[in-house]
């Protein structure tokens, strides 16, 4: 894989969840997207996606940071959540 971007977001009590994408989209304009995602099934509810780190990936590790949300990875723990440990 090559190098992609990331960024972790806290739905309410949810789990963190981990999303990759292309390095042509920047952090901020992916995590305004992922507000508008729907949870919940028929019963369904808008939660917000707040971002909780922010870098890059090249599928095994994570690293770097967000300059447009101002967020850092949290190298080990962003790269355990990617890896599915979390």
């Amino acid at each position: 894989m090559s190098k992609m971007k990331y960024v972790v977001v806290k739905r309410g009590d949810n789990p963190e969840e981990i999303y990759i994408f292309p390095t042509n989209i920047d952090h901020n304009e992916f995590a305004e997207v992922l507000s508008y995602i729907k949870t919940g099934g028929r019963n369904w509810r808008r939660e917000y996606a707040k971002p909780i780190s922010a870098g890059f990936t090249d599928g095994i590790t994570c690293f770097g940071r967000s300059e447009t949300l101002n967020l850092d990875s949290r190298k080990s723990v962003d790269t355990a959540l990617l890896q599915g440990q979390s």
